[in-house]
């Protein structure tokens, strides 16, 4: 017989189910992934694109950092979140951007997008996304230099691949880089992170292979892209590929696109969250021939994920109808 009298009942708050995978590890994961597509911009673009990460990294968490000190907030920087967003604002980049604009990215995605709103977990929009198109839409063209890996720190400015195949256009310009180039990133310019495609998939494997990031999400936006650009092209498959392979949307996809807290959280919601992605990124790009229409997309889809999970969240087991789900 039990003795009720000494047992000890212990109080915690929800959940008690608890997952293995602590926000922390997450973010690990994360940095890891992000050092494949940092090891192509450093062989690419040379060590400045080193320090232009470090200086992200930097500049983010001592903004969270000071933040967090001033309005008396627990410190919360050892998430590595912070981290993340400065790997992500460096590689957002091209290598002549200077130092000060990724300072400027850092305060902007920090302060007012994630802090202010009430940290991680409380923010609608994606803080790099958000401070990289404030970048390209402010400080161009520091941020919007298109240019070919160099000698040294000698750069070569170019015609970007988005502008040919842009604003209407249904043909692929002979100037425009072939596709092994636009996979490879050889002989590419652009952001230092997000040229080399084939370091972008092997940090998109690596996520999927640690259960990190939902397949599913990055699959949908690209092939949506893949589709539409496709029929648009009239079945060009080289048109098609450019597209793809083009800009910032694979690395937005895997980095991106998949970010928990300003992405869509019901399964339907995550479906809609990538087409809708998908055919806004296609969309912008057809009609315009602007950097940044990924960007664009991707927060856009970040201010109708609670709508969309709103509508969309699973019915539970035993009723008829969905539960309703308040957006305050």
């Amino acid at each position: 017989m039990v003795n009720l009298q000494d047992m000890t009942l212990k109080m915690t708050a929800s959940p008690h189910l608890k997952s293995p995978k602590k926000t922390d590890w997450i973010m690990k994961q994360v940095v890891i992934a992000l050092l494949f597509p940092l090891a192509a911009a450093i062989y690419f673009f040379g060590i400045k694109s080193l320090f232009m990460v470090i200086v992200g990294i930097l500049s983010s968490v001592l903004f969270e950092y000071a933040y967090q000190k001033i309005k008396d907030q627990p410190v919360r920087i050892n998430d590595y979140s912070a981290v993340i967003t400065g790997m992500l604002l460096g590689l957002s980049v091209p290598v002549t951007a200077p130092y000060w604009s990724i300072v400027v990215g850092s305060f902007f995605a920090i302060v007012i997008i994630k802090q202010l709103p009430g940290g991680i977990g409380r923010n609608m929009f994606n803080p790099a996304v958000g401070a990289r198109v404030m970048l390209k839409v402010f400080f161009s063209p520091w941020i919007t230099n298109w240019v070919t890996p160099g000698r040294g720190t000698d750069v070569v400015s170019t015609a970007t691949p988005l502008e040919s195949i842009g604003h209407f256009s249904r043909t692929v310009g002979e100037d425009v880089p072939g596709l092994w180039d636009l996979f490879l990133g050889v002989n590419l310019g652009g952001n230092i992170g997000e040229t080399s495609k084939a370091m972008i998939l092997l940090a998109f494997i690596y996520l999927v292979v640690r259960g990190v990031i939902n397949m599913k999400i990055p699959l949908l936006y690209v092939i949506t892209v893949a589709v539409i650009s496709s029929i648009y092209g009239g079945y060009d498959t080289t048109y098609m590929m450019t597209h793809v392979l083009s800009g910032t949307l694979v690395f937005a996809a895997v980095f991106m696109a998949t970010d928990y807290t300003s992405g869509a959280l019901t399964p339907g919601g995550q479906t809609i969250f990538a087409i809708g992605a998908g055919v806004l990124t296609i969309g912008i790009r057809i009609l315009f021939d602007f950097p940044g229409g990924v960007g664009f997309a991707i927060l856009i889809m970040n201010a109708l994920s609670p709508l969309i999970d709103k509508y969309l969240a699973p019915r539970i087991y035993g009723h008829k109808k969905r539960p309703k789900v308040s957006l305050s």
